[in-house]
C-alpha cells in the first residue's frame, strides 16, 4: 500500500494516476481514507509534516518521498554556505563562476544595520559606488531573499542603502503585526508559506543581482527564469528532467526603471496567476521551444546538468545539513537565470516545488516527471523482488527522461 495525501488536488490526481500503472500489484490509499489495513504499508506520499518519520527510519522497507534532513539544500542561507565551503576546496568548479555571488545576511532589528553589513562589507561598497551612475545597468544591484520563503514572498531588488533600511523596517513593522513568537523556522519544511512573517527567522541572503539577462524579442523581452524538476533518489543519485519550463515576468524588462517594480523583475507565476491580465500561455513555456539556437539550448542544458551535480556533491557532503537515506527520495525545484551571454546561473532549490504553476496547458511535464519518479520508486523500491520483464521495460520507458548527473556511490558528476 501507497499512502498519497498531498493538499493539492492538481498533484494528488496526477500522482494516483501515475501509480494506477501498477495496479494491482500496488494498491493506492488516500491519506484521508482510513477504511484500508495498513498492515502491508510501503510508502507514505505525503506532505512533509504528516509523513511517519518514526516508520520511515525504524524500516528499510518502509519508503517516503522526502529526506527528513535537507535544509542545506532548501534553505537559501544554508546552502550558500556550503556552496561557499565547497568551492573554498575545489577553486575551479562550476559553482564558483554560475552561482550569484551571495552574502548571508542577519539582522535582530533594524537598529543594527551598521553591524549586520560590516558582514557583507562588498554590498556596502557596491551601494556606495553607485553614487553618481544613472545608467541602471551599470550601477551595482542586489536582490533581498528570506532564507525559508518560497514562491516570491518578501524578495525585493535594491541599490542604495536607503532603500535596503525602508525594505527592512516595513519587514520588522510587518512582523510585529503578524508574528506570535513561537516558530523559530527551524525545520526542514519547506518553509514560510506566502503571507506569514517573512522575517520571523531574522535571516536573509543577499545576492548579486544579475541585471543583464537573456532577453527574447520572441517573448517581448521579458525576463524569464528556467525551472528544473529534480529527483533525488536513495544514498544519493540525481536525475534531471529533461523538460525544463521557462517562466516570464508579465513586463518587459526594458521598462524595469524602477527597481519597485515587481511585475518586471520577478518571474514567480504564482506572482501573476490573480492578475486579471494573467495569461498563462504567455506566462510559462517549455525550454526547449525557446527562440534559441539549438546549441545554445544544449549548452545551457549541460550547463545546468553541471551544476546540479556539483550543487548535491557540495550539500551531501555536510552531513549534519543534508542526509540521505536509501528508503527515502524527493521531488526538487530548482530555478536558473540565464544571462545575456547564455550561461545558466543558479538561483535557489525548493522542496515540494509548486507544480500547479506549469499550469493546465504544460500539464504533461508535470505528469510525465511524475511518471518517471513513480516508476523509479516501483522498480527501485516497491517492487524490487518481483520486477518482470514488463514491469522493467514500462518503467525504463517512463524514466528515459530522467539525466543522472550525480551518484554518491563513486562520486560520479555529469
Amino acid at each position: 500500500t501507497v499512502i498519497i495525501g498531498m493538499d493539492e488536488p492538481y498533484v494528488q490526481g496526477i500522482l494516483q494516476r501515475a501509480f494506477g500503472k501498477y495496479s494491482p500489484l500496488i494498491k493506492v490509499q488516500a491519506a484521508d481514507d482510513n477504511a484500508n489495513d495498513l498492515s502491508d504499508l510501503l510508502m507514505h506520499w505525503r506532505e512533509y509534516e504528516t509523513i511517519d518519520w518514526t516508520s520511515v527510519h525504524r524500516s528499510s522497507t518502509i519508503f517516503s518521498n522526502a529526506y527528513c534532513f535537507r535544509k542545506g539544500l532548501i534553505r537559501k542561507a544554508q546552502m550558500a554556505f556550503n556552496i561557499k565551503m565547497y568551492t573554498a576546496k575545489h577553486p575551479t568548479s562550476i559553482l564558483c563562476t554560475h552561482v550569484p555571488e551571495t552574502w548571508i545576511f542577519e539582522l535582530d532589528d533594524v537598529e543594527y544595520l551598521d553591524e549586520a553589513l560590516m558582514e557583507c562589507f562588498e554590498v556596502e561598497q557596491g551601494m556606495q559606488a553607485n553614487t553618481g551612475v544613472s545608467d541602471s545597468r551599470l550601477r551595482q544591484q542586489f536582490i533581498l531573499k528570506p532564507s525559508l520563503t518560497a514562491r516570491g514572498a518578501g524578495i525585493y531588488v535594491f541599490d542604495t542603502r536607503e532603500r535596503l533600511q525602508e525594505l527592512l523596517e516595513n519587514e520588522f513593522a510587518s512582523d510585529d503585526e503578524d508574528d506570535d513568537g513561537d516558530d523559530d523556522g527551524d525545520d526542514d519544511s519547506g518553509g514560510l508559506a506566502q503571507g506569514q512573517a517573512v522575517s520571523q527567522i531574522r535571516e536573509w541572503v543577499i545576492q548579486r543581482y544579475i541585471n543583464r539577462p537573456l532577453l527574447l524579442p520572441a517573448h517581448q523581452n521579458r525576463k524569464f527564469h528556467i525551472r528544473v524538476y529534480v529527483l533525488a533518489f536513495g544514498d544519493l543519485s540525481i536525475y534531471v528532467y529533461r523538460h525544463m519550463l521557462a517562466l516570464f515576468a508579465p513586463r518587459p524588462y526594458a521598462e524595469a526603471t524602477n527597481l519597485d517594480d515587481q511585475t518586471a523583475h520577478l518571474t514567480n507565476t504564482c506572482l501573476q496567476t490573480h492578475s486579471s491580465t494573467f495569461v498563462e500561455s504567455s506566462a510559462v513555456s517549455l525550454f526547449w521551444s525557446l527562440d534559441l539556437p539549438k546549441p545554445k539550448l544544449d549548452r545551457i542544458f549541460d550547463q545546468i546538468c553541471q551544476i546540479l551535480g556539483e550543487t548535491f556533491a557540495a550539500v551531501s557532503s555536510e552531513s549534519t545539513s543534508f542526509q540521505t537515506w536509501a528508503n527515502c527520495m524527493e521531488q526538487f525545484g530548482f530555478d536558473f537565470l540565464v544571462d545575456e551571454e547564455c550561461n545558466a546561473m543558479l538561483l535557489e532549490a525548493n522542496a515540494y516545488p509548486d507544480f500547479k504553476q506549469t499550469g493546465e496547458e504544460l500539464k504533461f511535464v508535470v505528469e510525465g516527471f511524475m511518471e518517471a519518479s513513480v516508476a523509479m520508486a516501483a522498480k527501485e523500491f516497491l517492487l524490487k523482488d518481483c520486477v518482470t520483464e514488463d514491469i522493467e521495460k514500462s518503467a525504463d520507458n517512463a524514466c528515459r527522461d530522467l539525466v543522472e548527473v550525480f551518484t554518491h556511490k563513486n562520486k560520479r558528476q555529469w
